[in-house]
């Protein structure tokens, strides 16, 4: 399955933060290859990945897992 809405959502709060990959992955705690899957759309982050990606964004995880869910229909 594809998560190109949340892959996409990701990317833009990071680029609006004027943050590098490797610093959104040095904060959420995963290697920035990793990242870069979950913006391409080629993976989803798991629930504890999703609540740390919306703390480091400052985004409410809920709009995150909201747009995981439009991927997933």
């Amino acid at each position: 399955m594809q998560y190109h809405t949340l892959g996409t959502l990701i990317r833009l709060h990071r680029e609006n933060l004027e943050m590098s990959r490797a610093e959104l992955a040095r904060q959420v705690g995963v290697h920035p290859s990793q990242l870069t899957r979950w913006e391409a759309g080629d993976h989803k982050p798991s629930l504890s990945a999703m609540l740390a990606l919306g703390k480091a964004l400052d985004v409410d995880p809920v709009e995150l897992m909201s747009a995981a869910a439009v991927d997933a229909q």
